[in-house]
């Protein structure tokens, strides 16, 4: 009795560490997506595409969770873009290749956050 009691624990303890580990890969790709998400708003920013950085602001709003951290990921990766975008002194994409990047962001957040498509 005492060995299928210690069986059950061990099996529920690997059930928890397996769904931890798994909400931990979630965390890390909406981390990762969130921040080349902020990065390319650094750039949309940089090169004043008003238009996109609405478009931008607005996937946000609709796909990721309203959670402090998600927030702070994309805004740091924000400044962090734009500042060296600046200090680079690159050429802007256009708008087509931006807009065109965003979608790309956009599949990337919804995939993190299970909306697939």
């Amino acid at each position: 009795m005492l060995r299928v009691t210690t069986l059950r624990a061990s099996l529920v303890t690997l059930l928890i560490l397996f769904g931890a580990g798994q909400a931990g890969a979630v965390e890390d790709t909406l981390a990762q997506a969130v921040t080349e998400f902020g990065s390319l708003n650094g750039v949309v920013l940089a090169c004043k595409q008003h238009a996109l950085t609405a478009r931008m602001r607005e996937i946000m709003v609709d796909t990721v969770p309203k959670e402090r951290n998600v927030g702070e990921l994309f805004e740091t990766a924000t400044s962090k873009s734009f500042l060296d975008f600046g200090a680079a002194g690159k050429a802007c994409p256009d708008g087509k290749r931006l807009a065109e990047d965003i979608e790309l962001g956009r599949s990337k957040l919804q995939k993190a956050v299970g909306q697939g498509t």
